[in-house]
């Protein structure tokens, strides 16, 4: 009898209990760099129906600098997604739900190094998906910045020399 109960209780959980999507953590990523001071890498993940909580980590060259991006979803007739929270770094992010699409905004959020983005939301139908963008822009200018400088300078000390003798 008891284990009838067991039996019972268990199939009663899982019919009536709420779906789970399967949560994400992502590898680190390494955000993508150039000359400019800036890093950028595009990311997305699909999901099944159920709440889940995506965990997604970026790292950069980790001087100071402004995160900025986004994550979208474009809602379709069987397959959406609601977030609930999102964080980059503990900071509260910008959510915005609606009809046709659900999306995640930030904008010059101060950041050294490793970043850490964690969504949370339910996922609507059999494939619903997001996609989003990291950008980090640096404040400080890059050694070569320096160098050009230096040597804008020198040509400029070079020819205010040559026409002072002339």
């Amino acid at each position: 009898m008891k284990l009838q109960s067991i039996v019972l209780a268990a199939l009663l959980s899982t019919a009536f209990g709420g779906a789970m999507a399967e949560n994400y953590t992502s590898p680190v990523i390494a955000l993508v760099g150039d000359d400019a001071g800036s890093w950028t890498k595009g990311f997305e993940t699909n999901h099944v129906v159920g709440d889940f909580t995506d965990t997604w980590t970026f790292k950069y060259g980790g001087i100071p600098a402004e995160a900025t991006g986004f994550v979208k979803n474009v809602q379709t007739r069987v397959n959406n997604i609601d977030f609930y929270s999102a964080t980059l770094n503990g900071v509260a992010l910008d959510i915005t739900n609606g009809a046709v699409k659900s999306e995640v905004e930030f904008f010059g959020l101060p950041v050294n190094g490793t970043l850490t983005l964690v969504l949370t939301g339910k996922a609507f139908g059999t494939n619903a998906s997001y996609s989003g963008t990291m950008d980090v822009t640096s404040a400080v200018p890059e050694p070569t910045t320096y160098g050009m400088l230096i040597g804008g300078l020198g040509v400029m000390a070079f020819l205010a020399r040559r026409r002072k003798q002339a």
